[in-house]
């Protein structure tokens, strides 16, 4: 395999690389000392395809030691997007890793090992249990959206004290006590996940900056007990959440108290202060859009479920009626 011309001295882009564990003999690499990045790139259009379309011959499903080490000789970086990828087998000499959009479910460390990992990007994947990430203890960004997280084990960040930039957003969290992330955490995102509550209480990130929480299943936010777990909170996305009109209001106004954006300025860029961008089942306050309240919704949800059984019996009388008929004509 050759890498792609043009690129910078110290990038090695290769197409199509096929590996399987225990091949032999092994796939061969022509590149120079200078390369530390490694991409390796098994389809040329990045797009997300459904899990439906996995074929069973996948160039690369397991990235692991032999690979990274006998293959590709040890990258300090490596971006392998897009490949199907099932198993990755953590290298301790990474620092970058780049696995966006793959179908990883298992990531394997060794409790013994120490790793010089700092970035990894695993958003995109198939991950339920993160047990095996809490050896990372060197990570700054840990990118996990869209993967099939519930729920988040005590131990998972408990010595990650560099962490500053965790996104979990795009999963199916319930549930998320603060308590288990580090204080070193300057960005944390929560987007579009089911939460119900959070509490700030006995919880101290003196350095996060940004928090999102938008499209959640929040009812209400206490301002005060957040700004003083986060004094230095710059932006607060809480849309898409639903909150009743009048407890908005009032989270609204504690927020711009306190200098804090609540919505994702980018996406209110094309639209003018006075023109809403907002749902027919959402309300505006300001420039944010929320949802009408559950209960407004469960009682759209009976209306319709009355309407439905109306007119079933509706079709049912019809359907009485014209049997009875076609009885009478018969005799």
């Amino acid at each position: 395999y050759q890498c792609s011309p043009g690129t910078e001295p110290n990038l090695c882009i290769v197409n199509s690389l096929v590996y399987t564990p225990g091949q032999d003999p092994l796939p061969q690499l022509n590149r120079s000392d200078p390369v530390n990045r490694i991409h390796l790139r098994c389809s040329r259009y990045y797009y997300y395809t459904p899990w439906y379309s996995h074929s069973g011959k996948d160039l690369l499903r397991v990235y692991d030691n032999v690979l990274h080490s006998k293959v590709l000789r040890s990258p300090r970086s490596a971006t392998v997007i897009n490949c199907h990828l099932r198993t990755l087998v953590m290298p301790h000499d990474l620092e970058v890793g780049n696995f966006f959009n793959n179908i990883v479910h298992v990531v394997e460390t060794d409790p013994a090992q120490s790793y010089n990992l700092s970035y990894l990007d695993l958003s995109h994947n198939s991950l339920e249990d993160l047990k095996n990430l809490s050896v990372l203890v060197n990570l700054q960004t840990l990118k996990l959206e869209g993967n099939e997280i519930i729920d988040i084990k005590p131990e998972t960040f408990a010595k990650m004290n560099k962490l500053s930039l965790l996104s979990l957003g795009y999963n199916h969290i319930v549930k998320f006590d603060l308590k288990l992330l580090p204080k070193s955490l300057t960005t944390l995102s929560l987007i579009r996940n089911d939460l119900t509550e959070i509490d700030f209480s006995s919880v101290s990130f003196a350095i996060m900056r940004e928090l999102d929480l938008e499209s959640n299943r929040l009812k209400a936010l206490d301002v005060a007990s957040m700004m003083q777990a986060c004094p230095a909170l710059q932006l607060l996305p809480i849309e898409y959440n639903p909150i009743p009109r009048a407890e908005a209001q009032k989270i609204v106004k504690e927020l711009i108290r306190h200098n804090v954006t609540y919505y994702n300025e980018g996406d209110k860029a094309k639209a003018s202060d006075s023109e809403s961008s907002c749902d027919s089942d959402e309300y505006q306050i300001d420039r944010a859009c929320f949802l009408e309240s559950e209960m407004k919704g469960s009682g759209s949800f009976l209306k319709a479920l009355v309407l439905i059984l109306l007119g079933l019996m509706l079709f049912g009388v019809f359907a009485l009626s014209a049997r009875w008929i076609w009885y009478e004509m018969r005799y």
